[in-house]
């Protein structure tokens, strides 16, 4: 057998490869992929070993006698631990976010993070849900849409995007300063200002899948540092991104569990609390929060502004049309 030192690095480096994408290594079934002895396989592991070592990697290579393959196995702290990948696995799928090739695909890869003897247990908590995964209806990949966007947000480029709304059959073409991209329920948004429109006007959210084409244009645009967006600020105060205007609200909150508002509205405050019922004040965008108020049923009352409180009295009067008759 003759061993070259391009064949022998060609070797080494596919070995490395594959153990750094989380698969295993077989001593036996690669001497004969490479028609060399296994002592020959023995020192090309023994020469990863050394560099991962020397290159003071966040891993180590060791074998699993149960599968007979080697395996790198990661040792650092920034390296998340088994019961942190299992709780975002969790929380992808419920998430239901990307594809389900797309999902199960990066599932796998995070699980692959873990030592080799917790792998089988994660993957048979999490095989049932996996296995009943179900995509969105629009069946898109958006992984590539959304680093572009990310890409053009960070460099401060202009946009040019052809924008198909729900039921519409013509895409409408937008050229737009792009400022985030947000997930939130199931869908990932874009949140820009109208070229044509001033800073400081509302931001308008787009449904990424509804994207049909993208392009970053060679124009630069700046937004002064006190105006600049903030997700995190963004993101306590608007609910099922519907956009709008900033507005005070204030509601009493007659259920169970408080802490629940607290969560749902991070901007909420509770300025008063009698006969086991809450005065509650916060700040919102928008009339995405009149679709939560309505989910609460007779536990809350919508006191300010008038002009909200009135729109759902509005609301609750034409559900009562639809149950009329039976």
């Amino acid at each position: 057998m003759v061993d070259s030192q391009q064949n022998k690095g060609y070797r080494v480096i596919s070995m490395f490869d594959r153990l750094m994408d989380g698969q295993g290594i077989n001593k036996k079934q690669e001497a004969f992929t490479h028609n060399v002895g296994e002592k020959t396989i023995q020192r090309d592991l023994n020469e990863i070993r050394d560099y991962i070592d020397k290159a003071k990697l966040n891993c180590h290579l060791e074998y699993v006698r149960v599968e007979k393959v080697y395996r790198l196995t990661n040792t650092g702290k920034s390296i998340l631990s088994k019961e942190q990948v299992l709780a975002i696995v969790k929380i992808l799928i419920e998430s239901r976010a990307l594809l389900k090739s797309e999902m199960s695909d990066i599932i796998d890869k995070l699980i692959s993070i873990v030592a080799a003897d917790k792998q089988e247990f994660i993957h048979n908590i999490i095989l049932n849900e996996k296995h009943l995964y179900v995509d969105l209806n629009h069946k898109k990949s958006l992984l590539h849409l959304i680093w572009g966007i990310s890409e053009a947000i960070q460099k401060k480029k202009i946009i040019k995007i052809d924008y198909l709304r729900e039921c519409e059959t013509i895409p409408r073409e937008k050229i737009l300063k792009p400022l985030a991209v947000i997930f939130s329920e199931y869908y990932f948004y874009l949140i820009a200002y109208d070229d044509n429109k001033h800073e400081k006007d509302s931001p308008i959210v787009y449904r990424v899948d509804r994207i049909q084409h993208f392009l970053e244009l060679n124009q630069k645009f700046q937004i002064p540092y006190a105006e600049r967006f903030q997700e995190g600020e963004f993101r306590k105060r608007i609910q099922f991104m519907h956009a709008g205007e900033l507005m005070r609200i204030k509601f009493v909150f007659k259920g169970a569990s408080p802490q629940a508002v607290l969560d749902r509205l991070p901007t909420a405050k509770i300025v008063s609390k009698k006969d086991g019922q809450c005065l509650f004040e916060a700040e919102v965008f928008g009339r995405g929060i009149k679709m939560w108020l309505l989910s609460q049923g007779a536990n809350i009352e919508v006191l300010e502004p008038i002009e909200l409180r009135e729109e759902i009295i509005e609301t609750i009067q034409s559900m009562q049309q639809n149950y009329r008759y039976i």
